[in-house]
C-alpha cells in the first residue's frame, strides 16, 4: 500500500472530501430553500393582490351603483317637492281668488 494513498481524495465523493466544501454545499441547500421560500412567498402575494383587486374593483362598481340610485332617488324627491310646492301655490291662489 502507498502511504500517499491515504491523503488522496475519493473520486467517487470529491465534495464530501473536503470540509470546507461540505459546509459550502449545506450552505448552498440553505440559501436554495430560503429562495424557494421566498419565491413562495411572492407567488403568494400575487394572488393575494390579484384576489383583493378583484374585490376592490367590485365595491367601486357598487358604490357607483349606489351612487347613480342616490342621483336618481335625490331628482325624484325635488320633482315631488316642486309639484307639491306648485300644487300648494295653486291651492292658495285659487282659496285668495274673490
Amino acid at each position: 500500500m502507498n502511504p500517499n494513498e491515504d491523503e488522496d481524495y475519493s473520486f467517487d465523493e470529491p465534495s464530501d472530501a473536503d470540509p470546507a466544501m461540505r459546509e459550502l454545499r449545506i450552505e448552498m441547500v440553505r440559501l436554495q430553500a430560503q429562495i424557494d421560500q421566498l419565491a413562495a412567498s411572492a407567488r403568494e402575494r400575487a394572488a393575494e393582490i390579484a384576489e383583493l383587486r378583484v374585490r376592490l374593483t367590485d365595491l367601486e362598481l357598487r358604490v357607483n351603483s349606489l351612487k347613480t340610485r342616490h342621483r336618481r332617488t335625490a331628482l325624484l324627491w325635488i320633482c315631488i317637492a316642486a309639484m307639491y310646492g306648485a300644487a300648494v301655490g295653486m291651492g292658495f291662489s285659487y282659496l285668495m281668488r274673490p
